[in-house]
Parts: structure tokens; sequence; C-alpha cells
């Protein structure tokens, strides 16, 4: 073979070798650029809405707080004795419990004189009582030997005509019972009981502290059937009614209790512009005043609508939705929000609605739904 053919057949060969490369090049692009549409697609969650009845949960925190606070303050004018309960801080109590004593044998002395003196006028109008009203004497001698200066006076015998009423009035015999009856109140107020089972919060006078009428003593708190505030949004404040269940937590979820909801606050608060919800709990095991508590109230139950994720919702208060293979954005009606979701109504069973953020989203985009 010539150097002529040589050079001829190199050519050709040469040629094969680009025309199969070019080839094999417009097939590789067609292939990729198949492969960059299909993956161009954009690929969105979706949630198929099911319209049904959606119990409610309104979440709140509060502090516990005691029912009942009570600031003890005297009465009557006195040095506080030793009543054999100890009068501090923390100290628990039994509801009819004697807290605190103040010295009262100087009114117990003057009750008793009063007394005496009463006795002598009764015993003094007793012959003109058999002798006006003989109907009547049997009561008024059987009332006579019932004073005991060291007990509380007898009801007064019934007057038998207002004859006999106005006598005993001019005689001063009512006057001077109904005298001996207030002092008899009044000494009472020299010793205080516990109104209920509670707590000593604080205390501001001692035992040996002189007091006079209207001295604070000391401040106590009910223990039993404690509650916690809880403030609401004024918008979900109508979905809650008197008697709702309530689960209470602590920080670290591992204790809870049970409550109602005992009333609710008919005005908005100032500085948080809520409305303030009460919640009784009658069960307060480990459960301390002052504690921060969560609560979780059971409302009302909302019928035809469907709950979703709160991410779903854009910030001008609509969503997406696909139809079609397109995005299309959507107005809603928002019944509840959640911590993490939404409560919402105004669609169509099997609509597809949008959950998660989609990347430059925009009206009539092409997507693909991939369903929660």
């Amino acid at each position: 073979m010539t150097k002529r053919q040589f050079i001829i057949l190199g050519v050709f060969i040469l040629l094969i070798i680009l025309i199969i490369v070019v080839i094999s090049m417009d097939k590789g692009d067609g292939k990729f650029e198949k492969e960059e549409e299909k993956n161009d697609k954009t690929y969105v969650r979706v949630q198929k809405i099911v319209n049904d009845t959606v119990d409610v949960i309104v979440n709140g925190y509060g502090r516990v707080t005691s029912s009942r606070n009570i600031i003890l303050s005297s009465e009557v004018q006195g040095v506080i004795l030793n009543s054999g309960f100890p009068l501090k801080t923390g100290q628990n109590f039994s509801q009819g419990q004697l807290l605190l004593k103040i010295n009262d044998k100087e009114a117990q002395l003057a009750l008793k004189a009063r007394k005496s003196s009463f006795l002598n006028l009764v015993a003094t109008v007793l012959p003109d009582i058999k002798i006006d009203f003989p109907s009547n004497a049997s009561n008024w001698q059987a009332f006579l030997d019932k004073i005991d200066l060291d007990e509380p006076l007898a009801d007064l015998p019934e007057f038998s005509s207002n004859k006999e009423k106005t006598f005993l009035a001019a005689k001063n015999i009512l006057t001077e019972y109904y005298t001996i009856k207030g002092d008899e109140e009044k000494v009472k107020k020299y010793n205080m009981y516990a109104p209920f089972n509670g707590s000593v919060v604080e205390v501001v006078s001692e035992i040996g502290t002189s007091v006079n009428p209207g001295s604070p003593i000391a401040t106590i708190m009910k223990t039993v059937g404690l509650e916690v505030a809880v403030p609401i949004d004024p918008n979900n404040a109508s979905l809650i009614d008197i008697g709702n269940n309530v689960v209470l937590y602590s920080d670290d979820k591992k204790t809870n209790w049970k409550g109602t909801v005992n009333r609710i606050a008919n005005t908005v608060t100032e500085n948080t512009q809520s409305i303030a919800v009460f919640i009784t709990i009658p069960e307060n095991d480990n459960l301390y005043n002052g504690m921060y508590i969560e609560a979780k109230i059971t409302a009302h139950k909302i019928y035809d609508a469907v709950e979703i994720p709160r991410r779903a919702l854009l910030d001008d208060g609509m969503v997406y939705t696909v139809k079609d293979s397109m995005l299309i954005k959507a107005s809603i009606q928002i019944l509840k929000r959640n911590k993490k979701s939404i409560i919402i109504r105004g669609f169509k069973d099997n609509e597809m609605v949008v959950i998660e953020p989609v990347s430059g989203a925009i009206d009539s985009m092409k997507v693909a739904p991939l369903f929660d």
C-alpha cells in the first residue's frame, strides 16, 4: 500500500471517530436535559383536608395562689398570750384550731360585774311580774334561775303581751340584757380560731406584743383548694366555660394535677391585654403557693373544621393550596391559634393545603404534592 493510500485511510478513520463522538455527545446531552428537566420539578408537602369535629385545648401559664388569704387583725385591746399554737411563718393549722389569745381577764371581770347587776335587776322586778303578769311569772323565774356569771345569758322568755314588753323596757331589763349579749360577743374576739385548714404566711405581732383594735397580727392562707389565675387571649376566652376540665403541669412535665374552671373575669387586664381564667385545684399534693405551672383547658368542640400546622400560614394570613399541579393562594377562617397549629374552616374535603414553606413560591407555580 502506497503512502498516499495510508494517508487517505487515516483521514477516513479520523472522520468515522469524529462522527461517532458527535453522535455520542448528542445522545448524552439529550439524556442530561431530560434528567435536568426531571429534577426541575418542585415537590411540596401537603395535607389532604378532612373536615371533622376538633377538640379545642386552650393553653396558658399562671402562678398558684391560695383561694383565701386573710390578715388577722385585733378587734380588741390587750397583750397577745401563748395559746399553745406556735405563731410562726410556715406553721400549718387545722380548721377550728385556736391560733392566738389576747389577755381578756379585765373584759371577763367587767362582764361578770354586769351580769351580777342584771341578776339583781331581774330579781327586783320579779314580784311585780308575778302580780301583773302571772301567766308568764314561771318563765321569768326559770330565766332568773339560769343566770350564771360564767355562762352566756339564756334567751329571754317570750312576752305574753305588749304591756309586759313595755313594762320590762321601762325597768331597763331589755337594755341591760342586750348590752350584756353584746359584751359576750366582744369577749369571744379575744380568742382567734382558724377559719379553715391553712398555713401562716407572715407574722407581724409576736407573743407578748400589746395590740389595739385594728392592729395586724398575722397573715394566713388556705392550703386546701388552691387556685391558679391563667391569662387567656380574649379571642380564646369565648371558647371556655365555667366547669371545663383542666390539666395542670409542673415545669418538668413529670407531675400533673386536675382542676376545673371556677370563674372567668369579664374585664381585660390593662397590662397584659388578657382575660383571667381562675382554675380551682381540689387535690394539691406537692403543689405550693407561688408555683409557676402550665394549664391545658379542655374548651368547646369546633364542628366542621380541620387542624393544620401553624407553619402553613403565610405572612399575609393566607395559605397555599395545590390545584391541577399548581400553587394557588387561598384565604381561610382561623377559628383557634395554638402553639404549633391552627384550627381553620373554609375548605372542602380532599382539597390539598401546603403545610411547609416553599422556597420562591408564587401563584400558579408548577409543583408535585407529597402527602403528609
